[in-house]
């Protein structure tokens, strides 16, 4: 349902839009929502380039980047501003896609509108820059990658290497918000017979079974993020276990010499076992999150496409779209594309997170061994009674052991105990379904 607030036209969150094109960015086919909102026909939209509704205050700069990650085979999202043809503008978060004979442009409504207030500021600020080398006679070329260099700093600032790197967080979020507020794939009714109403029923079934990985994943982010939020101390455990391997190497002193010297070479032995572990910890850490960052990326994208057939089968059976059998084509050929790489991205968290796992358990195992053989140390070294300086802090330390290590290994217990729940054999045999239905159309 339509509203206008200014010269903005505000749509719902339901009401969510495609266009396909050409390699080119020649359009090929819309639905009747694209229509609607950008106030052109079909017929005028078919065969025109898709800055057909391109906004004037839109930089050059974004649009450089969108094609350079799509040309690597990369999907890419954006926050963009539209301008239909009654001059009225709209806004959407756009997930393109590559197919394989163009692209696949996804709107919806954005929903995180802090994030895309942000993002328009630094959109002007580009937009503002671009204008300035225009006035200076610069080609359209130079404009674009000047204006790419720029937003990409503009991204930095957000704390996002590129492009690429926003869109694999944006879009999880943007999709998680449409979901919260209840747009799902609609339910196929007693009445609908036929391939569409196939195609609908099977887009319904995946999205049900993919229910359950969002939320696992959401909560392997939260388990990632406390990881990394807790990491300064376990450097400072680390730090803590180095220095009580330099001070009992020091200590020549006192009581049963060959007995504490035997200790002293396990404890060695330990706190090396564990040191080797600690230092690769953040980057284990960094791979955990970037292999989850890419399932969530994968997931999200499966789902606003599941939900795009869903809804476009709806249409369709509606009668509300025409000649729909090659947009059905083009939505199910990027589904089929991006379920490709699923399977792998959860084999790949899988891996990281036993892989990490067992590090933790590694560390923790020899620093509580390390804090035994301490213990009996301080007392072979002073037969119960107060030793040496160097002693006493040996005590000290012996007597704190390495709590946030333990506190930190939980969380990885935790995050290797979720289950990732996704039976590939069932998504296949719904697309396959939903192949077959289609070949009945074409």
């Amino acid at each position: 349902m339509e509203s206008q607030i200014g010269y903005e036209r505000m749509f719902d969150p339901e009401d969510i839009f495609f266009s396909t094109t050409d390699s080119k960015g020649v359009i090929q086919n819309t639905n009747r929502t694209f229509d609607t909102l950008s106030r052109y026909s079909r017929d005028r939209l078919i065969g025109s380039a898709h800055n057909i509704i391109r906004h004037l205050d839109m930089p050059a700069g974004l649009f450089r980047l969108m094609w350079d990650d799509l040309q690597k085979g990369r999907p890419v999202c954006a926050y963009v501003t539209n301008r239909a043809l009654d001059g009225l503008d709209y806004r959407v978060f756009a997930t393109i896609v590559p197919l394989r004979e163009g692209y696949l442009s996804v709107r919806i409504k954005p929903m995180d509108t802090a994030t895309r207030a942000q993002v328009e500021k630094a959109y002007r600020r580009v937009r503002d820059a671009e204008r300035e080398l225009a006035a200076h006679a610069a080609s359209r070329r130079r404009i674009g990658e000047q204006g790419a260099v720029e937003l990409a700093k503009e991204l930095e600032g957000f704390g996002f290497g590129s492009l690429h790197e926003m869109t694999r967080v944006m879009l999880p979020r943007e999709v998680a918000a449409l979901v919260s507020v209840g747009v799902r794939v609609p339910a196929v009714t007693s009445a609908a017979l036929g391939p569409v109403a196939r195609i609908l029923d099977s887009a319904a079934m995946i999205e049900k079974k993919t229910d359950a990985l969002v939320y696992e994943l959401d909560e392997y982010m939260r388990l990632i993020v406390a990881m990394e939020s807790a990491s300064s101390a376990i450097l400072a455990a680390q730090r803590r276990a180095v220095r009580i391997g330099r001070l009992v190497s020091r200590d020549m002193g006192g009581g049963d010499r060959d007995r504490a010297q035997v200790l002293v070479g396990q404890i060695l032995d330990l706190i090396g076992t564990a040191d080797a572990e600690l230092g690769v910890l953040p980057v284990r850490l960094r791979a955990m999150h970037e292999a989850v960052t890419e399932l969530r990326f994968a997931v999200a994208l499966m789902r606003l496409l599941t939900l795009m057939v869903g809804r476009f089968a709806q249409s369709i059976l509606d009668g509300s779209e025409e000649e729909p059998v090659r947009s059905l084509r083009d939505l199910h050929e990027a589904l089929e594309s991006g379920f490709a790489g699923l399977a792998p991205a959860l084999r790949a968290v899988g891996a990281q997170a036993a892989e990490l796992d067992d590090s933790l358990h590694t560390i923790t195992s020899s620093l509580d061994r390390v804090t035994r053989r301490l213990g009996r140390w301080v007392d072979v070294r002073t037969g119960g009674f107060l030793g040496s300086r160097t002693v006493n802090e040996l005590a000290s330390l012996a007597s704190q052991g390495f709590p946030e290590v333990r506190s930190f290994a939980q969380l990885a217990a935790e995050c290797r105990g979720l289950s990732l729940v996704y039976d590939d054999a069932a998504t296949e045999r719904r697309l396959a379904a939903a192949r077959d239905s289609l070949a009945e159309l074409s």
